[in-house]
């Protein structure tokens, strides 16, 4: 049972993983794209926790939190350098 949900954890991030490169693709605006590098990262974070599950081995909940760490510090960095006007897509101006 627990190999199961382990496998249905996985397919649902891979499946939001790729929504989310779906999204960086098409977005419209740079805060769309931002937003989808951010939920990709944080499924691939989200992936090092279960794999640390998976295989019982706490090394991998320390690599979830440093990553964690640097993706909150690097998407709130970007975030300070992006000029307002190119937050809305041209239809909103």
């Amino acid at each position: 049972m627990i190999e199961i949900a382990f496998y249905f954890f996985v397919a649902c991030l891979f499946a939001s993983i790729v929504c989310g490169l779906v999204r960086i693709w098409r977005g419209p605006t740079v805060a769309d794209r931002l937003n989808a590098a951010d939920v990709v990262a944080l499924c691939c974070v989200g992936l090092a926790v279960g794999q640390g599950w998976h295989l019982k081995d706490a090394i991998w909940l320390d690599v979830a939190m440093i990553a964690g760490l640097v993706l909150f510090v690097g998407t709130t960095a970007v975030s300070l350098f992006l000029d307002p006007e190119h937050l809305a897509s041209d239809d909103d101006s």
